[in-house]
C-alpha cells in the first residue's frame, strides 16, 4: 500500500503536468501589450481578436460615405490591426495633423503629471494664487473660490461664449488680445464655481499657463520630458499665445499613430512600458465625470464620457478624435477635415468597430484544441488516481 507521502507526490506530479499541457497563454485574459515606443507592431485582425472582413465593411464605409475623414487607426491589444489614410487630400502616415480640443486631454494629463512630480500640491489649489503678480478685473468671492479642480471640469463659472465657431465669440477675442491668460481671468463670474459646466477653451489655456508658472517650463518642453519623450513622440507642433505659453485649448499637432499612443497610455492606465507617466488614479479621474452636462455624455479632466457607452474619448474641432475602450483593450483615432458638417464617429465606433469584435484570442483559437484535450484528460487521470489512492487507504 503506498504511503500518504507518495500518494501526495503522484498527485502534485500530475497536477504539474496538467499545468504544463495547457499553453499558460490560454490562462491569460489579456495579452502582453508589445510597447510602440519605437515603432508599431502591425497585426492582423484575426490575431487579436476581431473580424478582418467586418472591419473592411467599416472602411468601405468611410470611404464611401463622403466625410472628409482623413485617417481611421484601430488598436487592440497593443498592435496596430487597422489603418489607412483616405484620399482625396494626399495624406499619410508621416504628416502630423492639427487636433484642435483633442489638445485639451493632452494638457490635463499634464496638470496630472505636475502633480505627480510634486509642482503642484493638489487639485484643490484654489487658480488664483498661481497668478500671485497679476492683476484681476472682476475679482469676487465666487472668483477668488475657483479651485483647478473646477478648471479641469469646465465648471470655473466664468461668463463665456463659445457655442458658434461661425461667429466672433471669447475664443477669437481671447486669441486677439495680447495676453490670452489675463483675458481669461479678468472676465466676470456667471455662474458658482463648481456648480455648472460651460464649455471654456479659455479653461485650458488657464491649465497650460498653470504648467508654465508652477514647473518654469512651456508645455511643450514639459511635455517633451515627461510625456511625448517616454512614449516616443518626436514630431509634434504646437501653437503659443503672445507670451510664448503653448495654446492649452487647441493647435497641438500630432501623427495619428501618435495619438495612439497617447490613447494607449491612458488605456492601461497611465503606464507605459513598465514605467508609470501619470497616476493610475488621474486616469481614473480624467475617464469619470461628476455629473451630466449634456444628455446622455459627462466630462472628466478634459475628456468626454459617454454615460451610456463603454468608452471616454478626446475629441476636437471637425473629427479629431481618440476613443479609449478599456472593456475591448481597443484605441481607435480619427482624424478628419469635416468643415462640411458632422459625421457619426460614435455610431461608426459602436455598430462598426466593436461589432468586429470577436472576442476570441489566438491562444484560444480551435488550433489549441488537442492541448485542450490533453488537459482534460489529465484531469481525469488525476481523478481516478485520488480516487484509487482512497480506495486503498
Amino acid at each position: 500500500m503506498p504511503s500518504r507521502s507518495s500518494r501526495i507526490v503522484v498527485i502534485v506530479l500530475l497536477l504539474s503536468m496538467l499545468v504544463l499541457v495547457i499553453p499558460s497563454d490560454v490562462q491569460t485574459a489579456r495579452p502582453v501589450v508589445i510597447w510602440p515606443t519605437e515603432e508599431w507592431v502591425i497585426s492582423t485582425p484575426e490575431n487579436q481578436g476581431m473580424d478582418s472582413t467586418a472591419l473592411d465593411d467599416v472602411y468601405s464605409h468611410v470611404r464611401d460615405s463622403g466625410a472628409s475623414i482623413r485617417s481611421l487607426l484601430v488598436v487592440r491589444h497593443g498592435y496596430l490591426v487597422a489603418e489607412e489614410y483616405f484620399t482625396p487630400i494626399l495624406y499619410d502616415v508621416d504628416d502630423t495633423h492639427i487636433l484642435y480640443s483633442v489638445t485639451k486631454s493632452v494638457v490635463s494629463s499634464l496638470i496630472g503629471i505636475t502633480i505627480d512630480q510634486g509642482f503642484i500640491d493638489n487639485t484643490s489649489h484654489l487658480l488664483l494664487d498661481f497668478f500671485p503678480d497679476r492683476t484681476i478685473a472682476n475679482l469676487s468671492e465666487w472668483k477668488e473660490s475657483i479651485t483647478l479642480e473646477d478648471v479641469l471640469q469646465m465648471r470655473s463659472g466664468f461668463q463665456w461664449n463659445e457655442d458658434n465657431y461661425n461667429e466672433y465669440n471669447d475664443f477669437f477675442a481671447m486669441r486677439d488680445s495680447e495676453d490670452w491668460v489675463q483675458y481669461v481671468l479678468d472676465r466676470p463670474i456667471a455662474f458658482e464655481p463648481g456648480s455648472t459646466f460651460y464649455y471654456n477653451s479659455g479653461n485650458s489655456h488657464l491649465l497650460a499657463a498653470i504648467i508654465n508658472v508652477t514647473t518654469g517650463m512651456t508645455p511643450l518642453a514639459f511635455a517633451d520630458q515627461y510625456l511625448f519623450g517616454p512614449l516616443g513622440i518626436t514630431t509634434r507642433l504646437w501653437l503659443t499665445d503672445p507670451l510664448g505659453i503653448n495654446f492649452g485649448g487647441s493647435n497641438l499637432a500630432l501623427r495619428p499613430r501618435d495619438m495612439a499612443k497617447f490613447g494607449l497610455l491612458f488605456l492601461n492606465n497611465g503606464t507605459w512600458d513598465d514605467q508609470q507617466i501619470v497616476s493610475s488614479s488621474w486616469v481614473n479621474r480624467s475617464s469619470h465625470g461628476p455629473s451630466t452636462p449634456y444628455a446622455g455624455v459627462s466630462y472628466g479632466y478634459q475628456w468626454w464620457l459617454n454615460d451610456n457607452t463603454e468608452w471616454y474619448s478626446a475629441r476636437g474641432y471637425d473629427g479629431q478624435f481618440i476613443y479609449v475602450i478599456p472593456e475591448h483593450d481597443i484605441v481607435v483615432v480619427f482624424t478628419s477635415d469635416n468643415s462640411d458638417g458632422p459625421y457619426e464617429y460614435d455610431w461608426l465606433v459602436g455598430e462598426g468597430i466593436l461589432g468586429a469584435v470577436t472576442n476570441i484570442y489566438p491562444d484560444e483559437n480551435p488550433s489549441n484544441i488537442p492541448y485542450i484535450l490533453v488537459g482534460v484528460v489529465s484531469m481525469g487521470v488525476l481523478v481516478v488516481a485520488i480516487l484509487v489512492f482512497r480506495g486503498r487507504r
